[in-house]
C-alpha cells in the first residue's frame, strides 16, 4: 500500500494553486468529475461540481477540491488542539525564502521561531502548514537502492 495524496477542500480552487505552486507544487492533473460519478463516491446529492486540481512536489501529492454545488460554511480557525488533521508538514531548504513566497501568494505566518529552522504559516484558506528545515526533518527521505 501507498498514499495517493490528500484532499484539502477550499473555497478558491485558483487562488489555493497559486499559493501552493510559490511553494514550488507543480500541477500534475486537473479534472472535473461528473454529478453522478462524484455523488456515488461522495455520498453527495447533485449538483455537486466536484472540481479538483492535483500538486505534486516530490513523491507528495496534494489535492486541492471544490464543490460547487456545496459552499463551504464559514468555520472557525484551525488549530493544532482540534482532533483531526492538524498541519501539513513541509521540509524546505530555506525557510526564509519560502516564509516571503508565501507571504507574497496569501499565506499568513502564526509563529516564527528564533533560529529560523521551522515555523507555522496559514494557506489563504487558513490551514495550517508547519515549515521545517530540511536538514532537521523528523524523517529523513528514503534512499532508493
Amino acid at each position: 500500500m501507498s498514499v495517493s495524496h490528500v484532499g484539502l477542500r477550499v473555497r478558491d480552487l485558483e487562488k489555493s494553486q497559486q499559493f501552493y505552486e510559490a511553494l514550488g507544487f507543480v500541477q500534475a492533473n486537473r479534472l472535473t468529475v461528473p454529478d453522478k460519478v462524484a455523488g456515488g463516491l461522495l455520498g453527495l446529492a447533485e449538483p455537486i461540481g466536484f472540481e479538483a486540481v492535483y500538486l505534486r512536489k516530490d513523491d507528495f501529492v496534494l489535492q486541492l477540491l471544490t464543490f460547487s454545488g456545496y459552499p463551504a460554511p464559514e468555520e472557525a480557525e484551525r488549530n493544532m488542539t482540534n482532533a483531526g488533521l492538524t498541519h501539513l508538514s513541509l521540509a524546505v531548504d530555506d525557510v526564509a525564502a519560502t516564509i516571503a513566497a508565501a507571504r507574497e501568494s496569501g499565506g499568513t505566518v502564526v509563529a516564527e521561531p528564533p533560529g529560523g529552522y521551522a515555523c507555522m504559516i496559514r494557506d489563504p484558506e487558513g490551514q495550517l502548514i508547519e515549515l521545517i528545515h530540511a536538514s532537521v526533518r523528523p524523517v529523513p527521505p528514503q534512499q532508493n537502492p
